[in-house]
């Protein structure tokens, strides 16, 4: 214990060694990050005011150069028509010449012709004026299209610089991506080192008081043995004197036969605490023999199992360090503290776990339960328990050591086993898939990812809707989920798929804060993995799923501060309601009602076939040890009591056998 304990102990330190480096390399990071892109938005907006500026200048010159052209177009067609209008004036003249006979005749056509050469003036004159304007017109236009080059220039070096801070940008996002992950991996680290550093607290606790029991018991020990020894010295004493008094006793004999009193009754001493040994050796055989047959019986009749465990003292708890719960020491049973002072309440369930019990001691625990997937059950576990008692971290744990929870730690079990049974001809295949019911809504958590793990282009991300329904053989199945191949061949590939699968799932999944807990889930998510199995020799094909529940907390509006929030308020009212949901689906089961209201949510009606008599089906009640807590750990633990009372028969197997002459199905 010692040994495990300074192990723990120096993989806090690292953690906090690895957390220290983060925080320190994060927050330079981030200010460069905010004064880069301050400085890239201000310079982008300058710089988008100038395009614009210039871009209108320039259609402003363009309309401007646009009705010079026109005007000058216009002039000149002016021009020709008046050189017209001359040379017609020139030649009216000369056959006015010719033709003039007489006094009045000469008269009229000679004042005609003074007219004509009068406006052939003002006509050449009026030419040159438009000639000198269409001059100044072109250098005017030359010296627009000049402008005009300019600002192009001018555009092509501000798109020039757009384009350089536009890598700039995606440089940042790149960063800041990084910076995203570096904070995924801090907060990893931190839920890690939170729930290492409170196993540890409990681990801690749990010795002292292991010690200061084992003080006492050394001390009643102690005080026995000097007052048996007490006894032992009187009662020789006596002997002694009787010895002395009989007189044909020879001193010698009687000295020798002194000497053999203590012998014999050491001699009686250790035939006694040997048989006391081989009781308590027996006594353990028994009960080992007894549970054995009590979960053989409970899994004839198809009870429901349901284990117990309480989480120790996190550190948002406060100062508080009294439990409302205490863990007797059979493993199976447990009291906790009423409303009222003294008033105590007392359960019985299948196991209970204790505070500084890992995460491997508690996947001991169900690791049987898991196997069964391999040999064509359907087998669910699901976690129950109020807002921030520990679910998530039993089902997921964090981290890639000792505080994995039993999703990961199941995988890898069922992928060791599936390679040792390569080895009698076996094959298989595993499929996983993760969605979450929010507001009775259900979501696919790893839409970003293909088939094959690796992760999804942003156009091809298209949310499919999910529903769920039944095969040709009443089976249900979710419509439009996306499935994830797991590669049973290599184990250290397919852990890192899961890894992967982990990851995306936990990003997408829907959690919020609340007074509770600061990552409260605000969903059910369902992990599945799908397994078939086929041997060649045989012909048999088995069937198998593991339904691995992470159910959202039941929690109250006043404690849980979600009713100042309507976002909140709407979600909080949709998971008490599937929870009620699922509470009248154990009592319906429990009575042995004809009708099952498996309907009245989605959670119920995906998870029919483990509660209906296919499958099996085991339930974890999470508790919370803090005194506030403890009216919501009794209704959870009143809850568990009559899920354990639920008889679903004894669960169908899925397997398939190969015969001569087809198949036969069990």
């Amino acid at each position: 214990m010692k040994s495990r304990i300074h192990a723990m102990q120096k993989q806090i330190d690292r953690l906090e060694r690895e957390k220290m480096e983060l925080s320190m390399s994060k927050a330079p990071l981030e200010a460069r990050i905010r004064q880069k892109e301050d400085a890239w938005i201000k310079e982008r907006e300058r710089l988008c005011a100038e395009i614009e500026s210039h871009q209108m200048s320039s259609k402003e010159s363009d309309e401007r150069c646009r009705e010079l052209e026109m005007k000058n177009e216009a002039l000149e067609e002016q021009n020709m028509r008046l050189r017209l209008e001359a040379r017609r004036s020139a030649a009216t003249s000369n056959v006015s010449d010719g033709m003039a006979g007489g006094g009045g005749g000469i008269q009229d056509s000679w004042s005609e012709r003074l007219n004509s050469n009068k406006e052939i003036k003002d006509l050449r004159k009026e030419i040159k004026n438009k000639d000198d304007e269409i001059k100044s017109l072109r250098i005017e236009k030359v010296s627009l299209e000049s402008e005009v080059f300019g600002c192009q220039q001018e555009i092509e070096t501000l798109e020039r610089n757009y384009d350089e801070l536009e890598k700039d940008y995606q440089e940042m996002e790149s960063s800041k991506s990084q910076n995203i992950e570096a904070e995924i991996q801090l907060q990893v680290l931190s839920t890690e080192h939170t729930a290492m550093t409170a196993q540890l607290n409990a681990t801690c606790a749990d010795l002292e008081e292991i010690k200061t029991r084992a003080k006492a018991d050394l001390q009643a020990k102690d005080n026995n043995w000097k007052s048996r020894e007490s006894d032992l010295l009187f009662e020789m004493s006596v002997l002694k004197s009787r010895a002395g008094k009989a007189a044909n006793e020879d001193v010698t004999m009687g000295d020798g036969e002194g000497e053999e009193d203590p012998a014999i009754l050491k001699a009686r001493i250790e035939e006694r605490d040997r048989r006391i040994t081989e009781l308590e050796e027996q006594l353990l055989g028994g009960e080992q023999l007894r549970r054995a047959l009590h979960n053989r019986i409970q899994e004839l009749r198809g009870n429901i199992r349901v284990f117990v465990r309480t989480r120790p003292f996190l550190p948002n708890d406060g100062a508080a360090s009294h439990s409302s719960i205490d863990i007797l020491p059979d493993g199976e049973s447990l009291s906790i503290q009423g409303k009222h002072v003294g008033e105590g309440h007392g359960f019985k369930f299948d196991k209970v776990f204790a505070p500084s019990t890992g995460q491997d001691m508690v996947f001991d625990e169900v690791s049987e339960f898991v196997q069964s997937a391999l040999d064509g059950y359907n087998v669910c576990l699901f976690s129950y328990g109020q807002t921030g008692s520990g679910k998530t971290h039993t089902m997921q744990g964090s981290g890639n050591g000792a505080m994995r929870g039993i999703i990961p730690r199941a995988v890898e079990q069922i992928l060791s086993q599936a390679a040792i049974m390569q080895s009698q001809r076996w094959t298989f295949t595993m499929k996983a898939s993760f969605l979450e019911i929010y507001n009775e809504d259900l979501r696919d958590l790893l839409v970003m990812m293909n088939s094959d793990g690796s992760m999804k282009s942003r156009e091809s991300r298209t949310a499919t809707k999910l529903s769920i329904k039944r095969n040709a053989e009443g089976k249900s199945f979710v419509d439009g989920i996306n499935m994830v191949d797991i590669d049973v061949g290599n184990k250290s590939n397919g852990l890192a798929q899961l890894e992967t699968v982990m990851t995306a799932a936990a990003r997408a999944r829907s959690v919020a804060t609340t007074k509770m807990n600061a990552q409260s889930s605000r969903s059910h998510s369902v992990f599945m993995l799908h397994l078939c199995g086929s041997n060649e020799e045989s012909g048999t094909v088995v069937q198998g799923a593991l339904n691995l529940c992470d159910l959202a907390g039941s929690e109250r509006l006043d404690r849980s501060g979600a009713a100042s929030d309507a976002r909140r308020l709407k979600e909080t009212q949709a998971i008490n309601k599937s929870l009620s949901s699922l509470g009248d689906v154990f009592t319906s089961l429990a009575n042995g009602s004809k009708h099952i209201p498996f309907r009245n949510s989605k959670l119920t009606y995906l998870l029919q076939d483990c509660l209906s008599g296919d499958g099996k089906a085991l339930m974890f009640v999470n508790l919370s040890p803090t005194v506030e807590s403890s009216n919501e750990s009794l209704c959870s633990l009143r809850f568990a009591q009559r899920v354990n009372q639920v008889e679903l028969g004894k669960a169908s197997r899925h397997v398939q056998f190969g015969t001569k002459g087809g198949s036969s199905r069990r």
